[in-house]
């Protein structure tokens, strides 16, 4: 579990408020495809495979692991400026939280958190 800020945490994931989760998080730009989908397909691994399902990618590790990264927080904000009522939701916290989230990864809450302080 990873926290940004202080209690009270707004839950951002599947167990929480869903809007906030990578799997239910969905850009009309890119299709109506969610952010989980659309980062996991955007790895790139050794053999050259690319494009995967989320299912088929998720918990490996890619050769474009630091455009991944940036990728993701990319996917957040264009979220963000399709949804941007999610802004008053997640400034109305004095935290976020992600049950799923762990260090080294990329982490929901923290590209919600690091959003909402560009935000204040």
């Amino acid at each position: 579990m990873l926290c940004f800020g202080k209690p009270p945490y707004l839950e951002c994931s599947s167990k929480g408020e869903k809007r906030l989760s990578a799997f239910y998080a969905r850009i009309r730009k890119y299709g109506n495809k969610s952010i989980e989908e659309l980062y996991q397909a955007f790895k790139i691994f050794e053999d050259g495979e690319t494009g995967l399902d989320w299912r088929r990618a998720k918990g490996k590790k890619p050769l474009n692991l630091h455009e991944c990264n940036s990728y993701y927080s990319y996917l957040w904000d264009v979220y963000i400026v399709e949804n941007p009522d999610l802004i008053d939701l997640i400034k109305s916290y004095t935290g976020l939280s992600d049950i799923f989230g762990q260090e080294g990864h990329v982490c929901q809450a923290y590209e919600l958190w690091r959003i909402r302080c560009l935000n204040i």
